[in-house]
């Protein structure tokens, strides 16, 4: 009998066979062996259905059909999840090949409720860089300080304060992160990279959508009063032009943590 804690993993997808076998293989090939492997397709028409039935031997529920956006597929993938720990992984991602087995060991070894780590992140133009673990959460209620692909959590965490708030469709695990740190629970970070994340096409409007999706987050959960300094900050990053304020992201994605 396996007495290791059960780990599962989630991972949502709509059309992206282009990358989904490298995020599958990750998981399946996972130096850790008690591993609960979830995906959430959201009814794709690319040949992602016939990539998952390749693989079905080793995904333990798979499901494609419609669903209301990236946060409604996480929480059908959290509702299955049976697991005592809980990581999600997107399919443009990817594990390295022993990030389950460095969680796990680092939540048997500390109080951890939250187990975080470094990433790598792929640039479109095929060069990267590490994006370095965040130990000081402090200035969490200003912007997403973790790396969202290499989160794991307890899966009591869900039961007790909720999932993914979908009425947010950018930052809602940002939201999700700062909702639990709230509550008080113990967010532990290791300096190993656990995952990779491959850069989309993020456009300029999108960030500046997430701009007032935090500001609504923050009034929301009660962490400013009147004046939120933090979106006077970011409508005044808003002013620049698209390609300045993508490379500004950029920047600060390279320096957090390193």
């Amino acid at each position: 009998m396996n007495n290791s804690p059960k780990v599962s993993i989630i991972t949502v997808v709509y059309n992206g066979v282009a990358h989904l076998e490298q995020t599958i293989q990750s998981v399946v090939n996972q130096t850790y062996d008690n591993v609960e492997y979830i995906v959430i397709d959201g009814d794709s028409t690319d040949g992602t259905v016939e990539l998952l039935e390749k693989y079905d031997s080793n995904i333990d529920y798979w499901v494609s059909e419609p669903d209301n956006g990236i946060y409604n597929a996480m929480n059908k993938g959290i509702d299955k999840a049976s697991g005592d720990i809980v990581g999600l992984i997107n399919a443009d991602d990817w594990y390295e090949v022993n990030a389950v087995e460095n969680v796990v060991a680092t939540f048997q070894n500390s109080y951890a409720d939250v187990v975080h780590g470094s990433m790598y992140i792929l640039k479109e133009d095929g060069s990267g860089f590490v994006k370095g673990v965040q130990l000081d959460l402090t200035n969490l209620s200003k912007g997403m300080l973790l790396n969202h692909p290499t989160v794991f959590s307890k899966r009591s965490l869900y039961d007790a304060y909720g999932d993914f708030n979908t009425a947010y469709k950018i930052v809602a695990d940002w939201e999700l992160m700062v909702r639990w740190r709230l509550k008080g629970m113990n967010f532990v970070g290791i300096d190993n990279t656990l995952a990779n994340f491959r850069m989309g096409g993020v456009s300029s409007a999108h960030l500046k959508k997430s701009f007032s999706e935090k500001h609504m987050v923050r009034h929301e959960l009660g962490l400013v009063n009147t004046l939120d300094w933090y979106y006077v900050y970011d409508k005044v990053k808003s002013l620049f032009p698209g390609k300045l304020l993508l490379n500004i992201s950029l920047l600060r994605q390279k320096c957090l943590g390193s």
